[in-house]
Parts: structure tokens; C-alpha cells; sequence
């Protein structure tokens, strides 16, 4: 399991924005899936900086039977390797994970970006 915090948007003074340019280059083909995405601008509420609160991004590796084997079997299995077996049993990454939530509004593209670079 891995686990970030990431701000949430102020609910008192968020909006919608338009991706940036810098935005979908750093997303790529997630940009487009994204849709609307939100800010907060900034209010007494949240002391100007557009976040109050946080929320969680999570990834988790189950050990699916072929994980455990490649683990416990073969010493010399590269992270590649691992990662592919992972995401074939259907683990999300902690970026995707971010930008569910970036999608339902709670934060931001930026605070994701920050958290779980890759």
C-alpha cells in the first residue's frame, strides 16, 4: 500500500478552469479524460490559498498468486517486470488514483502532479 495526502480544493471558493497547456503535456492521453477541472481562488476561508483540508491517493498491490510466484520464485525479477505483473492483475497507480479524484473535483491537476510524480 501506498498512500499520499493531497490538498482539497476550497469548497467555498472553487471554480472550473481550462486545463493549461503544461497540464496535458504532463498528463498526456489522461488530459483528454479529465474533462472539467477546478481551482479555488482564494477566500477568507481557506486563509487565499485555494485548499482547506486533504484527502487521500491510494495504490495497492494485491498478491495476486502470478505476483507471489514471480516474488518468492525468481530472485533476479526486474521492478519492470513486477510492475507489468501488477498492472495485469489490476493495480492503479497512485497517479491514477489522483486523477479520479482531480475528476470528481477535490483537487487539483497541479497537487497530483506534486505528490505522485513519476
Amino acid at each position: 500500500l501506498a498512500q499520499r495526502l493531497v490538498r482539497r480544493i476550497c469548497e467555498s471558493c472553487r471554480r472550473p478552469v481550462e486545463q493549461t497547456a503544461e497540464q496535458r503535456a504532463a498528463l498526456g492521453d489522461a488530459a483528454s479524460e479529465l474533462g472539467e477541472v477546478w481551482e479555488g481562488e482564494g477566500c477568507e476561508q481557506c486563509r487565499g490559498t485555494g485548499y482547506s483540508g486533504r484527502t487521500g491517493i491510494y495504490e495497492l498491490l494485491v498478491m495476486e498468486p502470478e505476483i507471489r510466484e514471480a516474488v518468492l520464485g525468481d530472485t533476479t525479477i526486474s521492478a519492470g517486470r513486477l510492475q507489468v505483473l501488477a498492472r495485469e492483475a489490476g493495480m492503479k497507480l497512485l497517479r491514477e488514483d489522483g486523477l479520479r479524484v482531480v475528476a470528481e473535483g477535490l483537487t487539483t491537476v497541479e497537487e497530483v502532479l506534486r505528490v505522485a510524480s513519476a
